[in-house]
C-alpha cells in the first residue's frame, strides 16, 4: 500500500474534506495498568437502539491487534481548550502515558481521568472497507462531565485526512 499525501490528491478534494467536521478522541484498549491509545477523529454514532459507536482506525497502527484481540474500547471526548493533553496523548506510544492519569471504566478499560466524556463500549462488528478498520462497538457504560465543553478536530489545526 503506497502512502499518500495531502500532496498527492487534488487540493480542491482536501478543502472538501477538510469541511468535513469531527471531534478529536483519545480511543483506549488494555487495562489501566497496562494501556494502548491512541487519538482518533474518524468516530460517529451509528445506531440508537442500541447505541453503537464506530471508530476508524488506520490499517497500519500497533494498536490494533489489540484492540481487536481485546474485543473492547474505550472511547474518551477530550475537553475543550486542553491543548497540553492533546499534546501529551500525541506522544510516541512508549511516552504517551507518562502523567496521565487513568481511571478503570467499564470491562476493565483504561479511560482518561481528564477526558469530558467517556463511552466503553463491547466490539460487535469489525470491517476492512480500504485501508481503515472499523470498529462498531455497543455502549456499555459511560460517564460525562457536561462543564468541560467538548474539544473539536480543528481546534488542534490539523484535520486528519487517513493518509498517513
Amino acid at each position: 500500500m503506497k502512502n499518500k499525501s495531502h500532496a498527492d490528491m487534488d487540493p480542491e478534494l482536501v478543502q472538501v474534506l477538510s469541511g468535513l467536521r469531527y471531534g478529536l478522541y483519545f480511543l483506549c484498549t488494555g487495562q489501566v495498568e497496562e494501556p494502548r491509545g491512541m487519538l482518533a477523529s474518524w468516530v460517529s454514532q451509528v445506531s440508537g437502539d442500541p447505541v453503537l459507536i464506530m471508530v476508524a482506525v488506520r490499517q497500519n497502527r500497533r494498536l490494533l491487534p489489540r484492540l481487536q484481540a481485546q474485543a473492547a474500547y474505550s472511547l474518551n471526548i477530550l475537553p475543550a481548550g486542553d491543548q497540553e493533553l492533546v499534546q501529551l496523548l500525541a506522544r510516541p506510544a512508549e511516552e504517551r502515558f507518562q502523567g496521565i492519569e487513568l481511571e478503570e471504566g467499564s470491562l476493565g478499560l483504561p479511560v482518561l481521568a481528564r477526558a469530558a466524556g467517556s463511552l466503553c463500549c463491547r466490539v460487535t462488528q469489525v470491517w476492512r472497507p480500504g485501508d481503515h478498520v472499523l470498529l462498531v462497538g455497543e455502549v456499555q457504560a459511560w460517564s460525562w462531565n457536561s462543564a468541560q465543553g467538548v474539544m473539536g478536530a480543528e481546534d488542534t489545526g490539523h484535520i486528519y485526512l487517513g493518509l498517513q
